[in-house]
């Protein structure tokens, strides 16, 4: 492909209407000097072909010369000036007789002088390139636009393929080389550690052309779980009938998990308690060092047990004090950089031996008592066997050395070096409700209710009833977990050692899983749950629900808090309680609730008399109550219905239901029946507890005339038993808690006779941080008092995971298929880096957790 171009000033530029209409005068002169005619001919060989217009000058050029422009076009991709394929044809001379010459971009480039093109550029420049004179083609000269310039053919508008094939070949070039870069990058990428996936958002292109449906994905299955992680989870495990079964322990069963649970951390050194994390660390580090000196000394420790003499002994011992510090820091070359390194080392080395020795002398004390029973033993056989009695005792005696030797390495791991450490176990929540509809159906003496064997529509089971999977008025985000899960056959919570605080807490106050229990030993306890958010408090409380209900336990279990204190419908004043408050639609609800988990056991409790109700109705209210709980009772008469006296709890329950003007009435009956009785143990579980204390949504012109303060939710009927329960009023609060002109009842007066109350706080509530701060530090006060008290209160706080709970975390999502565990066959569970890299960017947060492994970051 090439173009002619004249050297002569006279010759005529064809096809000069593609000037500019307003330039219209100077494109029909002075611009038509130096132009020439553009013709494409498409060729598969490239070749040049002559124009056929007549007296053409015979130098040719590439056409691509021209391109060169200070004015750049913004419609052509820049890449290099010289395109043209073939620059070796051979042409004729000139009119003049000079040598045909053959120009390619290369000259041009490095402005050769020694050819004509060059030339006649530097001869024409000031018509071609000059703008501050321009002749013909500039602004002030006016008419050309440069549009051959910039390769644009006034005449061939449809045949430049060899041109565009050349365009798209140089694009594909720098696509290639923009992929290539793309992949070393990425491969580079790959190569570092640390980084949770190698994988990007980019979908390729065989993805988008590959006619795959949503059918074809593959489906998750059990076996997509490595057999690490299998073997990992530890679930609870129980004796029902000749088998081993999943499920959830009751409340003294968890309280004996001690020491078969990994501790927790300690609080965050960012939020409050430096010094208790310092302590910490203190200890930590010398527990490594301990851990360290017995792996440095443990042959040694045997050898010096073998020792007679008390001089062998002590010279091992003084050898290991010359050389235990050098040993120490070859297993422990951090710990080896600390200043007081030296003395550490020495101390830790005395008190290991000092641990040895202790535990020796009461393995001589067990060893002694054996003996002294074997000889009691045979002193009493009769002397017929005294043959048969003296094989056996030679053989007890070889035992008991063998014994020993078995009892050495006890000895020695001081530390529990060699021992399992402490891994969670989880509790199976649809397991344990299966179970019991196993049991409902083979034994129709069950204790336990058969609501609690079924789940409701959402998968939750009813064990937790009323917690329900919703987005506004779900609690936490604890069911979330449940709902992501590929495997809906098991509903699984970790317990951890605060669980197990609090179930312990709870059997020591109430001693209520000891069978038949004396009046004198049934107690209450008081826990408050506190924690950052998103570590597990409603996940706690919740497993609590479960044990306490398979416990025989009658459980209120108040999970939204923050929408029971500003989504009542309306408030009442109490016609019968001066200064109290009724919410009738949360009381029906609350009766709806109390009646489907506990009817059951509600039928076993003695029935309601009308001293009973005096304290909640008036005397109308009373003669209605019994009228609307007979009105369907056709065999009963209005006179009879007059002279009753009694109802039972189940009636009252089902009034409180229908009737808006009774509900608060009849649940605060019942509630306060079920408070003062002793034949079943009654617990109070209530999450997002620190909303109860901030700012009233409920106004009434009876509290404020101006309508501005709130109405405090101890002086709300429904509400009012539990907080007098709990006894906390702290400084700082939403509304006058612990003022007016409402007496307050004690806590001892308002606690149960048996059972527990067990609230948590809830940090992803709008509730002020100071009002849940010092809720805690009531609480706080109240537990450094508990010294002889009868319902003890205390404040267990829940931490962050450990790195072996967020491993286990990690190996139960990828057992369950949560996110991007459940195709991944072990690549993040099993990848300490990764595991490490999750644990970092959630900071030990459950909910964060499970983000990281629901979103590639």
């Amino acid at each position: 492909r090439q173009q002619q171009w004249s050297p002569s000033s006279s010759s005529a530029l064809p096809y000069s209407s593609l000037a500019s209409s307003d330039d219209d005068n100077a494109s029909k002169t002075d611009v038509t000097k130096k132009r020439t005619a553009h013709h494409h001919h498409p060729s598969p060989h490239h070749s040049l072909l002559s124009t056929t217009i007549a007296a053409r000058p015979a130098i040719v050029v590439s056409k691509r010369c021209f391109s060169i422009s200070r004015h750049p076009d913004p419609l052509v991709r820049h890449g290099t000036i010289n395109t043209l394929e073939n620059d070796d044809a051979e042409v004729g001379g000139d009119a003049d007789g000079n040598d045909n010459q053959l120009l390619t971009a290369d000259d041009l480039e490095f402005d050769e002088d020694d050819n004509a093109m060059s030339r006649k550029m530097n001869e024409d420049s000031s018509l071609l390139w000059d703008d501050e004179n321009p002749v013909g083609g500039g602004k002030s000269g006016g008419g050309d636009d440069y549009s051959d310039i910039f390769g644009i053919s006034s005449v061939d508008d449809g045949g430049d393929d060899d041109e565009d094939d050349e365009e798209l070949s140089e694009e594909a070039k720098e696509d290639a080389a923009r992929l290539a870069k793309q992949k070393e990058i990425q491969a580079e990428l790959d190569t570092r550690t640390g980084r949770l996936w190698s994988d990007d958002w980019i979908i390729t292109d065989e993805e988008w052309m590959a006619d795959t449906s949503f059918d074809d994905i593959e489906e998750w299955k059990p076996t997509n779980a490595t057999r690490k992680s299998l073997q990992s989870v530890k679930v609870f495990e129980k004796m029902v009938g000749e088998e081993m079964v999943a499920g959830v322990p009751t409340l003294g069963e968890m309280a004996q998990l001690e020491g078969k649970l990994p501790k927790m951390l300690p609080s965050h050194p960012g939020h409050g308690t430096p010094g208790n994390y310092a302590k910490f660390r203190k200890r930590q580090i010398k527990s490594k060092l301990k851990m360290a000196i017995q792996l440095s000394i443990h042959i040694d420790l045997k050898k010096i047990l073998k020792m007679e003499s008390w001089e062998e002994k002590q010279e091992a011992v003084d050898g290991l004090f010359e050389v235990i510090g050098d040993r120490v820091k070859e297993r422990e070359p951090v710990l080896g950089k600390l200043p007081d390194f030296g003395n550490m080392v020495e101390n830790g080395l005395e008190e290991v031996l000092n641990m040895v020795q202790g535990k020796m002398r009461g393995m001589e004390k067990e060893m002694k008592k054996e003996m002294n029973t074997k000889k009691t033993k045979v002193a009493n056989d009769d002397e017929s066997s005294t043959e048969k009695e003296g094989s056996e005792g030679v053989q007890g005696e070889g035992g008991s050395k063998e014994y020993s030797k078995e009892k050495a390495e006890e000895v020695v791991d001081v530390m529990g070096v060699s021992a399992d450490p402490p891994t969670p176990i989880f509790m199976d929540i649809l397991a344990a409700a299966n179970q019991l509809n196993e049991q409902q159906q083979s034994d129709d003496t069950a204790t336990i209710s058969p609501f609690f064997a079924q789940s409701n529509d959402d998968g939750v089971p009813n064990l937790l009833y009323p917690l329900k999977n919703h987005h506004n008025d779900g609690v936490g985000r604890m069911t979330e977990e449940w709902q992501l899960a590929a495997n809906k056959e098991t509903k699984r919570i970790m317990m951890r050692d605060a669980t197990r605080e609090i179930a312990s807490n709870v059997v020591d106050a109430a001693h209520c899983c000891e069978g038949e229990v004396e009046d004198e030993k049934k107690g209450a306890a008081r826990v408050l749950v506190t924690g950052n958010r998103g570590v597990g408090k409603t996940a706690t409380l919740a497993s609590l629900v479960a044990s306490a209900r398979l416990s025989g336990h009658i459980v209120v279990y108040l999970p939204d808090g923050d929408r029971l204190r500003k989504h009542g419908f309306y408030i009442e004043p109490c016609n019968h309680r001066k200064g109290l408050y009724n919410l009738p639609e949360i009381g029906k609800e609350f009766c709806e609730q109390l009646l489907t988990s506990h009817g059951h056991d509600i039928k076993a409790l003695p029935p309601a008399t009308v001293e009973n109700m005096k304290g909640f109705f008036t005397e109308d209210q009373i003669r209605r109550l019994f009228k609307r709980a007979y009105k369907e009772d056709e065999s009963v008469t209005e006179e009879e219905v007059a002279s009753m006296t009694e109802l039972s709890l189940e009636q009252l329950l089902s009034v409180g239901i229908e009737s808006s003007a009774l509900s608060s009435g009849c649940y605060n009956t019942v509630i306060s029946i079920l408070m003062n009785q002793t034949q079943k143990p009654f617990t109070v579980v209530m999450d997002e507890f620190n909303c109860y204390y901030d700012h009233g949504q409920y106004f009434h012109m009876d509290y404020d005339e101006n309508v501005r303060k709130g109405v405090p939710l101890n002086r709300i009927t429904i509400f009012k038993p539990f907080l007098d329960a709990m006894g906390l009023y702290p400084e700082a609060a939403g509304t006058d808690i612990s003022g007016g002109d409402v007496e307050v009842t004690t806590s001892e007066e308002a606690m149960m006779k048996w059972g527990s109350m067990i609230v948590g706080t809830s940090e992803s509530r709008a509730v002020r941080r100071s009002f849940t701060q010092s809720l805690t530090d009531a609480a706080s006060n109240i537990q450094s008092e508990n010294d002889g008290k009868q319902n003890p209160l205390h404040v267990v706080e829940i931490r962050r995971f450990n790195n072996v709970e967020v491993q286990h975390t990690l190996y139960n999502f990828e057992i369950t298929g949560v996110g991007r565990l459940r195709f991944d066959k072990g690549d993040t569970a099993l990848n300490p880096e990764e595991v490490e890299y999750l644990r970092l960017v959630s900071g030990g947060s459950g909910q964060q957790l499970l983000d990281a492994c629901m979103v590639r970051l």
